[in-house]
């Protein structure tokens, strides 16, 4: 149930088991070949990593860690773009599995 949510925000899921989804979103090649100045920051290239844990009460914590997976070249002038681009991605997988 939550890989499908992943997958409705436009997620490619990589791994997934009963402790871990690794989840990848934008593309690497449209933002090389377009251009990242041009592309939308939902195009720049991420990673999701999101670990489940059980806690007391029958609850399920949940870890979150968010990479850009811009492997090469500089990104100066593009970190702002970046870290909106990942804040607004946190924020809509957090909204997803409340």
């Amino acid at each position: 149930m939550m890989t499908s949510r992943l997958q409705f925000l436009k997620g490619r899921i990589v791994r997934s088991d009963g402790a871990s989804i690794e989840c990848d979103f934008g593309s690497l090649l449209k933002s090389r070949l377009i251009g990242e100045f041009w592309v939308s920051r939902s195009t720049l290239p991420k990673k999701a990593m999101i670990g489940l844990k059980d806690a007391e009460s029958g609850h399920t914590r949940i870890t979150l860690d968010l990479l850009d997976t811009h492997k090469y070249g500089v990104k100066l002038g593009y970190v702002k773009k970046y870290e909106k681009a990942l804040e607004e991605l946190a924020d809509s997988i957090l909204s997803a599995f409340q």
